[in-house]
């Protein structure tokens, strides 16, 4: 066997560091998930998206219409509502929707929601009427991710602590948007859109739609308008 004899060492001049080397992962994005029935989509909702942004520090917001929402009457039909939706959403770039198959945004669903999505630190956007709407124990929806609710008030801000941390299972994590006690009411623009007015918090993409399609009109003229 051949041996290699007197081979000098080799130094490469590696020195070891003075400074203790610091990893960090790099942050993930802070993304927003806002269902609702947008029966249909107003100011009102543009407007806490917009303000949920700057608060939570949101880069982006996934507005989730819901095709069967858990209460109220029952809503306009899902592809006119998405519709309406993508166009009201179309000049906020960091605004999208995401098409839930699901008939409502549910802790299970929620879950697929996210998996379909770029991995991010997600957080729900909902309001205090709809935390309060629940009677006992809120679903484990609420108990996914970080809530951004919005309040009309500080009275109302204050309700919703009550009843998210006096429960056996206290919800933690929230940030609270104040939208103002001036807020829009889908009841409202509904309403507008019956009798032919552009009431305030009707998007006038929303209004071409609508009148284009006979929405929110009632059975009877429906039908006399397409004849």
């Amino acid at each position: 066997m051949h041996r290699c004899k007197n081979v000098p060492e080799v130094s490469y001049g590696f020195q070891a560091g003075t400074q203790p080397v610091e990893l960090k992962p790099t942050p993930l994005p802070r993304v927003g998930i806002y269902s609702g029935s947008f029966d249909p989509v107003h100011v009102g909702h543009i407007v806490f998206a917009l303000k949920s942004q700057k608060v939570a520090g949101l880069e982006r917001v996934y507005f989730v219409p819901e095709r069967r929402p858990q209460h109220g009457a029952e809503p306009e039909h899902y592809v006119h509502r998405s519709i309406m939706l993508n166009h009201a959403l179309h000049p906020y770039k960091q605004f999208s929707v995401f098409d839930l198959p699901d008939a409502r945004l549910t802790s299970n669903s929620l879950s697929r929601v996210v998996s379909a999505l770029p991995k991010a630190e997600y957080s729900l956007l909902t309001t205090a009427s709809e935390l309060l709407w629940h009677e006992g124990e809120l679903p484990a929806l609420y108990r996914k991710l970080h809530l951004v609710i919005a309040v009309t008030s500080h009275a109302q801000m204050a309700e919703v602590l009550q009843k998210l941390t006096g429960s056996d299972r206290p919800l933690g994590n929230l940030t609270f948007v104040d939208i103002g006690t001036d807020h829009i009411s889908s009841a409202d623009v509904r309403k507008g859109l019956r009798q032919g007015k552009q009431v305030r918090g009707i998007l006038p993409s929303v209004w071409r739609y609508a009148r284009k399609q006979w929405l929110y009109l009632p059975p009877i003229h429906r039908q006399s308008q397409k004849k």
